[in-house]
């Protein structure tokens, strides 16, 4: 395994421990190449809390590194106070709620905001969803075009993203969307408020590995969801029911990637640092060149097997690749699904399909391109 990847595994450790990093190890890293992948990983901050104190002789790197920290501490304070008016609007309006992910996963980092993120999710009361609408849009949001069947997505400036979710799961994905179908009844009451709820610690885990699960079969996982594994397990694995979570992950089908995942972090960020087997080595590399949120190499090979049942980037393969990804019934009924619902409307939600795809030709010619290029 590249020599730079077993450099970031070993700073991530030393941060996820409470560690002093080793100076001698710092001054033979190549610190350009790592401050580019921790960036595409979204660690950077993380990394900085560890490296800084060993390259203050340089004041420009230092300076650098120490603006990612900064950087993160401004992010994560306007989204808290973002957050804090749109959860505040829920509570005024009876609407039930519940934050997600990386809103709660980043309490059990070194400090909160060290955790890089995109957006902050937030699951609602569907029933709610116009009352939503107009106060998000009230706010000066913009809803984002095309998000997905079970979220509505919106974006402010300077660096806002909010992910409003009617569920957890829409029906392209039936095993986690039936698991979650009814998941109010799996939630339990906030204390400190009225209409507010959360997870029990067992479904939280069980809920940010089928997270963790579907990226990894839709465009891959970057190393980040690897510590996030190890940070949660070290933080809760003597006050939670084990055997409760192997049995629910079984029935989303992730209780092998679960387990292969957590042996790994163990393995990178624990006891047994950098004693890799040659799978274990396979399987960080594919973390490591996915990036934060996965790579168009990698979704091109994993909506490849998808869409046609193999992975044939030759021309032939590429024909039915397209068929497959126009004539689509589920992509259809994920971004019309009320339409979707008539169904005579399909036929002509297809043909509209066809015809958008006109207005994004430069985008369709691009992933063409990558088609092909997979190919040789």
């Amino acid at each position: 395994m590249k020599t730079l990847y077993n450099d970031v595994l070993y700073l991530l450790a030393c941060a996820a421990n409470g560690e002093t990093a080793s100076k001698n190890r710092i001054d033979a890293m190549d610190l350009n190449a790592l401050y580019a992948l921790c960036k595409e990983h979204k660690i950077t901050a993380l990394i900085a809390c560890v490296l800084t104190e060993h390259i203050k002789e340089n004041a420009q790197l230092f300076a650098t590194w120490q603006q990612e920290q900064m950087k993160a501490l401004y992010r994560d304070m306007n989204f808290a106070a973002e957050r804090t008016k749109i959860l505040a609007f829920l509570e005024e309006n009876g609407i039930w709620y519940m934050p997600l992910k990386g809103i709660v996963l980043k309490e059990f980092y070194p400090k909160p905001e060290l955790r890089e993120f995109a957006d902050n999710d937030i699951l609602f009361d569907e029933a709610f969803e116009e009352k939503v609408e107009q106060f998000m849009l009230a706010e000066g949001y913009i809803r984002k075009q095309g998000d997905s069947g079970h979220v509505m997505e919106y974006e402010k400036e300077p660096c806002f993203n909010f992910e409003m979710h009617r569920s957890l799961y829409y029906s392209n994905n039936p095993v986690l969307y039936d698991y979650y179908k009814d998941v109010k009844s799996r939630l339990l009451k906030d204390e400190d408020n009225r209409y507010g709820y959360h997870f029990s610690d067992e479904d939280f885990y069980v809920f940010m590995v089928s997270h963790i699960y579907r990226h990894y079969h839709d465009n891959g996982v970057g190393i980040r969801n690897l510590l996030d594994i190890y940070i949660y397990n070290k933080a809760k694995t003597q006050q939670v029911d084990e055997a409760y979570i192997e049995a629910e992950l079984k029935k989303i089908d992730a209780a092998d990637f679960e387990k292969q995942m957590r042996q790994l972090a163990q393995t990178a960020f624990g006891g047994e640092r950098e004693q890799f087997t040659a799978e274990q080595e396979a399987v960080l590399e594919f973390y490591f060149d996915s990036g934060a949120y996965g790579t168009l190499e990698q979704a091109a090979k994993i909506q490849m097997k998808n869409l046609t049942g193999e992975t044939d980037f030759s021309a032939k393969g590429r024909t039915k690749y397209w068929f497959k990804r126009v004539f689509n019934l589920n992509n259809c009924k994920r971004e019309f699904p009320r339409a979707y619902k008539t169904g005579i409307a399909i036929p002509f939600l297809m043909i509209f399909r066809c015809l958008r795809g006109l207005t994004k030709a430069g985008r369709l010619k691009a992933e063409n391109e990558r088609l092909k290029q997979m190919e040789e």
